[in-house]
């Protein structure tokens, strides 16, 4: 079996590109590989790093070559992206990532498992149903106000309203536009027991984790933000500290320095929106309570807000649940507010 320093593959849907990296960082061979003959070629090669970029289909190939023993790590495109010279080409590309990986300030991805995916796919469609529910119920109330029908916002309110409107003695609406409201209001109700139906599904399918439960112990962190977490990060163990954590989500402020100068910006938004935006709201969940508790973390809260705009105190929240986050799935304990 030949020996390789290091390999990068390029993926794609039908022909990777493939190129090993001898002694001295040194192109020992960069060639197009079709799809069915990618093991093939790993598996006479000896165990070395396989680096590939965090895109479409790359946990599966990670977990597949992981199983010939290669080690595998994936790095996010728009670390790569500085180091390609020359044109657009699969070649090019597979020795950016090559030499992108060889770099010390270089961070990888780690590969998900199943579980991750599988909960993750959950998570993905919860969402999008929440989005098209979210926007059938803006339309529905819409639809009632133009004959005069005001809805209080919640989904209790909703269902109250149709039922007064829908009903058969109620001269609220039209005979067509009860129709069309009642067709509306049968695909609003179908996509809120979806949405149930997959966060059940959800839950159920997290209790097996033991992340779960210490995440659940933590203000702020409910079912849904813990279960992203789980499925974003995996291994917590890939980040050294828990800033380099918060700095992955995009909770930390943008540095601008210069000589003597420094200034801090905004927030970088950098990694996983969604877990962010789910920090953020938890973090909202926890500032609405802080006046009736006085453990450490709520008088932390309330000297924020004595200095600070709601808005900067809602982030710096966020930032701090996701260190808490980061030191309870390292360590495996219970958060504990004392």
């Amino acid at each position: 079996m030949k020996e390789y320093k290091l390999i990068s593959i390029d993926l794609a849907k039908s022909v990777f590109q493939i190129c090993a990296f001898s002694d001295f960082n040194k192109i020992a061979f960069n060639q197009k590989v079709r799809r069915n003959k990618v093991l093939d070629k790993l598996r006479n090669i000896a165990p070395t790093t396989v680096v590939m970029e965090a895109c479409y289909s790359s946990n599966y190939w990670g977990r597949e070559i992981q199983k010939l023993g290669h080690t595998v790590k994936l790095i996010p495109p728009f670390a790569v992206k500085p180091f390609l010279i020359g044109n657009k080409n699969d070649a090019n590309d597979a020795v950016a990532i090559g030499e992108a990986s060889f770099r010390p300030k270089a961070r990888f991805v780690s590969v998900k498992t199943i579980a991750q995916q599988d909960m993750q796919i959950l998570l993905r469609v919860r969402e999008q149903l929440q989005k098209v529910r979210i926007m059938t119920s803006n339309q529905i109330h819409g639809f009632l106000s133009e004959y005069g029908v005001f809805c209080a916002k919640g989904h209790k309110s909703l269902m109250i309203t149709l039922a007064e409107a829908l009903a058969p003695e109620s001269n609220l609406l039209s005979p067509i536009a009860i129709g069309a409201i009642q067709m509306q209001s049968d695909y609003y109700r179908e996509l809120k027991d979806k949405e149930d139906e997959i966060t059940k599904r959800l839950i159920m399918l997290c209790k097996d984790s033991p992340l779960y439960h210490f995440l659940l112990s933590i203000p702020g962190i409910g079912p849904i933000v813990a279960a992203t977490l789980i499925s974003s990060v995996g291994d917590p163990s890939h980040f050294k500290h828990s800033r380099q954590f918060s700095a992955w989500i995009g909770l930390t402020p943008l540095q601008h320095a210069s000589g003597e100068t420094s200034r801090m910006g905004k927030i970088s938004k950098r990694g996983d929106r969604r877990l962010r935006k789910l920090l953020i709201h938890g973090a909202r969940s926890i500032i609405r309570w802080v006046k009736q508790k006085d453990d450490k973390l709520s008088i932390w809260i309330k000297s924020l807000q004595k200095r600070m705009s709601p808005n900067k105190v809602n982030v710096a929240v966020a930032n701090k649940l996701a260190r808490i986050s980061w030191a309870v799935m390292t360590y495996q304990v219970e958060y504990h507010a004392k």
